[in-house]
């Protein structure tokens, strides 16, 4: 046998060995393309009968959160460490947004006008809109903030669209505390050094609100 004739049967062989892999790499693609054609099929059509609620719990879990349905079948879930919770609108594949208690203030406390007038200014500017109630007993405000948005299996990328929008819930946050820090001691009087008192109401959220404060000078700094 010629030198020529072994290697082209030494090529012949390695292609027999070499046949089914080709085979199975084939048929892989085969089946891939067709589950990704099946995909595609759904985005457009089978993704439009799932309900609201679903597609926002399907959404949070792939963001990293561990939402829950309450009683009232609401979602419940935190994010970044917050309370929130979502109503969806099946109708209309709305659905709203709420920060509950994610802060407080003495329902005396001589800032809470002007916390009051930095709230309204700061929802003109906002996509998160956040408002301010007093607890039952009315010794306690809460600040409470919200956002109503259109959410559609058909929108696109929803995880970066629901990880901005909670974002937006801390920008409305940071707006609102920066603002009172800058007023200084202009609305402070010595009752502003008790501890503050969190009282329980609005259901279970208002554990985990934060005072909301104006920033005062020690009398070491007023000094300095």
């Amino acid at each position: 046998m010629t030198h020529l004739s072994e290697i082209t049967l030494l090529i012949a062989v390695i292609a027999l060995a070499l046949w089914p892999v080709v085979l199975f790499i084939l048929r892989f693609w085969h089946e891939r393309r067709k589950q990704l054609e099946h995909i595609e099929r759904m985005t457009k059509d089978e993704l439009d009968e799932i309900t609201t609620k679903d597609l926002v719990i399907s959404v949070l879990k792939k963001i990293g959160c561990q939402p829950k349905v309450n009683e009232e079948n609401h979602i419940t879930f935190q994010y970044q460490g917050d309370d929130f919770y979502i109503a969806a609108e099946e109708e209309n594949r709305f659905i709203m947004i709420w920060n509950p208690w994610w802060g407080s203030i003495n329902a005396d406390n001589e800032a809470l006008p002007y916390l009051k007038e930095i709230i309204n200014l700061a929802n003109v500017n906002s996509l998160v809109t956040t408002v301010y109630m007093a607890d039952e007993d009315e010794k306690t405000i809460g600040l409470h903030s919200r956002c109503h948005t259109f959410f559609s299996p058909n929108e696109g990328e929803l995880e970066e669209h629901m990880k901005m929008l909670l974002n937006y819930f801390f920008d409305m946050h940071n707006v609102i505390k920066d603002n009172m820090n800058q007023l200084g001691q202009a609305a402070i009087n010595e009752e502003e050094k008790k501890e503050r008192v969190k009282v329980k109401g609005f259901s279970a959220y208002k554990e985990n609100t934060m005072p909301i404060e104006t920033k005062k000078e020690t009398e070491a700094e007023k000094k300095e």
